[in-house]
């Protein structure tokens, strides 16, 4: 079997785990809906036309939701397997421990990309009707939600995996706050950025692209560090 077999069936497990898990499939759906709300609502200022204020709101908030929900998930798929001990026995699987890794982070990006599509479609669907007239996103934010965001939540839900299985409980803890705080905080200069332009570019678009692309090709140098034995080491 394949490598590339070996991750899908990984992911689709993790997929299926998350759905099955009512209360963590709830988390998720409960934090994506209450950002939509709120965004969505936001949009309102007369400052700036609607049709802006949208296409900054969905470049800011896709991105967001989908770190945070994957943040939420990702907890659940390497953490607590770590704590209860699931992972040795995943170890003594017939399968690369790459393939393990990326396995389960496409599975929790791929929910956490879904939830972040769906809170973008709410806030367009509750901006427009708070707007004199219903307005769609520009071509640039559509890219945006469909080609970078998914690009940014996988890279960052693996960054926040290898922490975990590399980490000891405590320390992973505190490494994945830091890792959530820095791409909060990258993604709020990115704002900044876009709400001094009042419109998105493909200017901010690409440059997102290339940072979230940045990201995974370390993320994916950094899996060469990834061993059983450390991995088992750090579980306690």
């Amino acid at each position: 079997m394949s490598a590339f077999e070996h991750v899908r069936i990984i992911a689709a497990k993790e997929i299926r785990e998350i759905v099955t898990n009512k209360g963590l499939a709830f988390s998720g759906i409960f934090f994506a809906t209450w950002f939509s709300i709120m965004a969505g609502l936001g949009v309102a200022d007369e400052r700036i036309t609607g049709e802006a204020q949208l296409n900054n709101s969905l470049f800011y908030m896709g991105a967001l939701i989908g770190l945070f929900v994957g943040y939420i998930y990702s907890g659940q798929t390497y953490l607590r397997e770590k704590q209860s001990g699931i992972v040795e026995t995943l170890l003594c699987a017939p399968v690369s421990l790459r393939s393990l890794w990326i396995g389960k982070a496409v599975g929790v990006a791929v929910p956490s990309t879904i939830l972040a599509l769906l809170a973008a479609a709410g806030i367009t669907l509750i901006a427009g009707q708070r707007l004199p007239q219903f307005i769609i996103p520009s071509i640039t934010v559509i890219v945006h939600m469909t080609i970078v965001v998914p690009i940014f939540v996988i890279a960052a839900v693996a960054l926040m995996g290898f922490a975990q299985l590399m980490l000891g409980m405590r320390e992973n803890m505190i490494v994945n706050m830091l890792t959530i705080m820095l791409l909060f905080g990258a993604l709020a200069m990115t704002r900044l950025i876009v709400e001094e332009a009042e419109f998105v570019t493909w200017t901010a678009v690409g440059a997102l692209a290339g940072a979230s692309l940045a990201l995974l090709a370390i993320t994916w140098a950094l899996g060469g560090l990834l061993s059983r034995e450390r991995i088992v080491r750090t579980i306690s």
